[in-house]
């Protein structure tokens, strides 16, 4: 078994999180149901890393747990954070209120909930933690602007979060990341609510992260952003991780029939019928035996509906499929 922790391609690199031995689920209805099943991962810094699937494979379960904003019915039952070689996880919550929204931000799916309604955008700015005990704070917090492309500066800062678009929002929670100069930058999804145009524009802003040295993780159902954004992408299925490896690998030869799925379901080419995944994903509240994909998949054959597979390298693609096992 390949361990994810160590850099896919085997050599040891300058990590900024490291995720070992990941296990998170709910308690419902006097029952444990496991969401991430003992996740292995690393994020080198100064990349963009995309974590992929379709929705409930547990993506933005992993952000939050990194944030340790779960809900009450959620449990950690296994697994390490280390983020710059500190577990995150050992912290008292006092401790770690001094790394959440300073050294690790995170910038939500939804701008259009995201922002106190009741307070102009200049109040929303001022107030960032590393603005605190700054003489010039209103200077930083235009240039952050001005750094995510928004014009007409003073209006924007004297406007309440309901008179502004759902793109110019995103921008503001981006100069909001940019303001507290946090190293790791968590994206979940952030452009789900915004249209093609803007959402670009955006995922362009989060390139910005990248060449200023930050770290991105971003979370994304389309396999098209993470090729054109990310450095690495990680697949993941109901918890598991399938396949992970270098975006332009995994987008030029997949392995997993998940995530040639997910290629297959892509718009390409006009003429071509597009391709459904069959069937639906399953609720935690059903576990699934053996590969966790077997129920969809089109190459199943009997060995995976009763034996997980576990990750093998493949010529520096790391996945997790009896195509490939041993």
């Amino acid at each position: 078994m390949v361990e994810l922790y160590i850099e896919f391609k085997g050599a040891e690199l300058d990590n900024i999180l490291e995720v070992k031995n990941l296990s998170v689920g709910f308690n419902i209805d006097d029952n444990f149901y496991y969401v991430l099943n003992k996740i292995d991962l690393s994020f080198e810094k100064g990349k963009i890393h995309c974590i992929a699937g379709e929705s409930g494979c547990g993506k933005s379960v992993f952000l939050n747990t990194v944030l340790r904003l779960l809900p009450k019915n959620a449990e950690v039952k296994s697994g390490e954070i280390y983020y710059n070689k500190d577990n995150i996880l050992e912290m008292s919550e006092s401790k770690f209120n001094t790394y959440r929204g300073s050294k690790i931000v995170l910038i939500p799916q939804d701008p259009f909930t995201s922002l106190n309604p009741l307070y102009t955008i200049e109040n929303q700015l001022l107030e960032i933690n590393s603005l605190k005990n700054i003489s010039n704070k209103k200077e930083i917090v235009k240039n952050a602007l001005n750094d995510v492309k928004i014009k007409n500066i003073d209006n924007v800062l004297n406007s309440y979060p309901h008179e502004l678009s759902g793109g110019m929002k995103q921008r503001i929670i981006i100069a909001m990341a940019l303001i507290s100069n946090a190293d790791l930058i968590l994206a979940d999804e952030p452009t789900t609510a915004l249209d093609v145009t803007v959402s670009n524009s955006i995922l362009n802003l989060l390139s910005e992260f990248k060449n200023n040295g930050k770290t991105v993780v971003l979370i994304t159902h389309d396999l098209s952003v993470a090729y054109n954004y990310s450095d690495t992408t990680t697949v993941m299925y109901l918890g598991d991780i399938v396949e992970r490896s270098d975006s332009q690998q995994i987008f030029k030869n997949p392995l997993h029939p998940y995530t040639k799925a997910l290629l297959n379901a892509l718009p390409a080419k006009r003429g071509k019928t597009l391709e459904n995944i069959k069937g639906q994903i399953s609720p935690i509240t059903q576990p699934v035996s053996g590969c966790k994909f077997h129920p969809r998949c089109n190459n199943v054959f009997d060995k995976c509906k009763s034996v997980k597979p576990v990750i093998e390298n493949i010529n520096g693609d790391c996945v997790a499929c009896m195509l490939y096992g041993k």
